[in-house]
């Protein structure tokens, strides 16, 4: 038997989904007929965007994402690129988007038009100068903002969805108990076998795909069971070759390159990791009695365990990298750390990231001061140019059954030739191929998309068999 707050054996990995409808009669009903909507649309969107010409031709003469941001001050400057203009100063570039068949469609529109009806959506990219110059704009403010309509649930339900699903999170909490971290034993052969009960499609296609050296390690304590979620897994060799594009770029990347983000609480605790380094991606999280807990640098409790339904309003931080590590040299970004703001009222919630800090370059001690002179100045304006670099966040009702999503990402922007140089050769060099990658990349998903949708068909039945006398989880 599972403690107490975990999920008892009856239930299964589905059932937090009844958190998704509000309170009341055939809750779980509900909660499966807004869902079904939500994954047709979430298809569309995620796996079959479609581009109408206009905007097409004006992808093809903007650079690729990855480099946008550092060319923005050029871009503003740039009169091939049909601008809205706005105002005199703003050069602005607006989207609408709503589904077409199977389908998201995106147009390019001659003005920023809010969206009213349901799984519609409107876009905006907008330049200004910060500083103006006789060439253009020696620094840029950058907008990036997007709105969308929804008539299923606002992010506040997958709030309490992931609360739920903390629940069901466990192996089979007996002993013998794990003493140290990241033995694969018989808690994590109960949590995969857990995994193949209540979502055997999936679970296949993980395990095609993928390695698991661990799940999780459960530990005893004064307070009760302690789940440690202390995911390592790693793509098995030859089981991408369906998907050449993608599996030769996973191949040139994986061995070389380090990826880390870290959330940690103002008293430098954790409460979520992950890492992705030498092929394996690392995601460590705690969990105790079904709730959210901080953890420290040696994996032991650290603080008071949360309901994430419950918080109200709170402050976390988040610190990422990455860095690449080729012929003996490396390379890479250190410290992209931001604090956000956590609000919740109801069905209202906002969350306001602020970069904190200067990005650390990584480089070699002979080559660090020169990386320092080609993009330092850019990453010190991108921190504390017009108030740092941010996002807003922010979902909740609009009327009756329909909520907005809304995302707001804006910063300065420093002009420098030297790296929209580099940019240059480096959009030469990667943009066919990542093409093919980004739609080889969204051909997996969506084998792991069908997986899971057919487990939640499956599913359905006892989802709302717990609107006849089962209590609801709560």
């Amino acid at each position: 038997m599972a403690g107490p707050g975990f999920a008892p054996d009856s239930e299964t990995a589905f059932s937090p989904v009844v958190a998704l409808a509000p309170p009341g009669p055939n809750r779980a009903a509900r909660a499966v007929e807004l869902l079904n909507r939500q994954l047709d649309f979430q298809r569309a969107i995620w796996f079959h965007p479609a581009l109408d010409a206009p905007l097409e031709a004006l992808v093809d003469q903007l650079p690729p994402r990855e480099s946008t941001l550092i060319r923005a001050s050029a871009l503003y400057s740039d009169p091939s690129i049909p601008w809205q203009v706005p105002s005199a100063r703003v050069h602005q570039i607006s989207v609408s988007g709503a589904p077409r068949g199977s389908e998201y469609l995106y147009k390019l529109s001659r003005k920023y038009v809010p969206p009213e009806s349901a799984e519609h959506m409107a876009g905006e990219f907008s330049l200004a100068p910060a500083t103006a110059t006789s060439d253009g704009a020696a620094s840029v403010i950058g907008t990036l903002s997007g709105e969308m309509m929804s008539d299923t649930f606002p992010a506040s339900a997958g709030v309490d969805l992931a609360a739920q699903a903390l629940r069901q999170l466990h192996g089979d909490l007996k002993p013998p108990w794990d003493t140290k971290p990241g033995k694969f034993n018989h808690h994590d052969r109960a949590a995969l076998a857990r995994l193949h009960r209540d979502m055997p499609a999936l679970a296949a296609k993980l395990d095609h795909y993928f390695i698991f050296y661990n799940v999780v390690d459960e530990f005893d304590s004064p307070d009760g069971p302690i789940v440690l979620l202390n995911l390592d897994v790693q793509v098995r060799r030859g089981a991408l070759k369906k998907y050449p594009d993608l599996r030769d770029f996973y191949r040139q990347l994986a061995p070389i390159v380090t990826v880390q983000s870290d959330i940690t609480d103002r008293a430098g605790h954790y409460w979520m990791r992950t890492r992705f380094a030498h092929g394996h991606l690392h995601v460590t999280l705690m969990d105790r009695d079904g709730m959210l807990t901080p953890f420290d640098d040696r994996d032991l409790p650290a603080g008071t365990s949360v309901e994430l339904e419950k918080i109200a309003h709170g402050t976390y931080r988040t610190a990422s990298s990455a860095v690449m590590s080729h012929l003996g040299m490396t390379f890479g970004l250190g410290n992209l750390a931001f604090k956000t703001d956590y609000r919740r009222d109801g069905d209202r919630l906002l969350a306001v990231s602020t970069m904190d800090t200067v990005p650390e370059l990584i480089a070699p001690p002979g080559i660090h001061k020169v990386i320092d002179l080609l993009a330092g100045e850019f990453l010190r304006v991108m921190a504390h140019g017009d108030g740092g670099f941010r996002s807003i966040f922010s979902s909740g009702p609009v009327q009756s059954g329909l909520y907005a999503y809304s995302v707001n990402v804006m910063g300065e922007f420093e002009y420098s030739p030297t790296l929209e140089f580099l940019a240059r050769i480096g959009d030469e060099m990667a943009d066919k191929h990542n093409e093919q990658v980004r739609l080889e990349e969204r051909e997996f998903g969506e084998e792991l998309f069908d997986a899971f949708e057919s487990d939640y068909n499956h599913a359905r039945p006892s989802i709302i068999a717990l609107d006849r006398g089962q209590a609801h989880p709560q």
